[in-house]
């Protein structure tokens, strides 16, 4: 699956809004489908949702530059020149996942956390909790995941 829109193709009865967030999306598809939240259903169509949406924005450009010092200037730190300098910094922002695919293209930043608690709890109490699994095996997914608590 590519995109985004390559997920919600696969249920033409649902009525895609591709400007609006995806989470919101996927909320209106979930509802109209009747699957319980965090059902096994559920939980097999956010991973493949999430992982759509990044592979639509970020994904095929992953190894470049320019995409890191964006993922940089997104979250509002400096920009370096090299992508493993990219790297370490990136690795010491706390930012939700989702909310830098949301953000990513637009002219709105994620919010930072200060601490892996806060971002743990606002991650949890919105929903927004991106696929482990498919965080760790994607070098600039990797770099942001963090072991909510």
């Amino acid at each position: 699956m590519d995109s985004r829109l390559d997920f919600f193709a696969r249920f033409p009865e649902f009525d895609y809004h591709p400007d609006a967030p995806i989470t919101k999306e996927f909320k209106r598809l979930a509802q109209q489908r009747k699957w319980k939240h965090r059902s096994k259903t559920w939980r097999k169509n956010w991973n493949l949702c999430m992982k759509a949406d990044y592979q639509s924005r970020i994904g095929a450009q992953v190894s470049k530059i320019e995409t890191w010092q964006r993922m940089c200037t997104k979250v509002g730190i400096a920009v370096f020149p090299s992508i493993t300098k990219c790297k370490k910094a990136l690795s010491k922002v706390y930012v939700n996942i989702i909310d830098l695919l949301e953000c990513w293209d637009t002219h709105r930043t994620p919010k930072r956390f200060g601490s892996i608690g806060e971002l743990a709890n606002y991650s949890r109490s919105t929903d927004k909790v991106y696929p482990r699994d498919a965080a760790k095996v994607d070098p600039a997914l990797r770099v942001l995941l963090k072991r909510l608590l």
